[in-house]
């Protein structure tokens, strides 16, 4: 199959993960749980200020959408005292919840 065709049948994202060189895909930071996230593989994606970014899961998305300033500028954001007894649960596995982060 010739590059012209091969161009034709499918977006350029689905074909190359890599444009920076490297050998690796290009990786970004969920903003809401800081977890690494491949922008060309997720679907959770938002736009806010003409700008798009990526999430590792909707709950992260929703969240995000809710008070994007919140994740854009933390270090104004107030934190909230954590309870030592808190139950903490997994975002990427919502069934798995236990006393304190781990």
């Amino acid at each position: 199959m010739s590059q012209q065709s091969h161009a034709h049948t499918h977006a350029h994202t689905e074909c190359c993960d890599d444009h920076s060189g490297t050998g690796k895909p290009e990786a970004t930071k969920d903003l809401v749980c800081g977890m690494t996230v491949d922008p060309h593989k997720t679907q959770h994606r938002a736009e806010h200020a003409g700008r798009t970014y990526y999430f590792c899961c909707n709950g992260c998305k929703t969240k995000f959408l809710a008070d994007p300033e919140k994740y854009l500028s933390p270090a104004t954001a107030k934190a909230e005292p954590v309870r030592p007894d808190a139950i903490y649960t997994c975002p990427m596995h919502p069934e798995i919840r236990q006393v304190g982060p781990g």
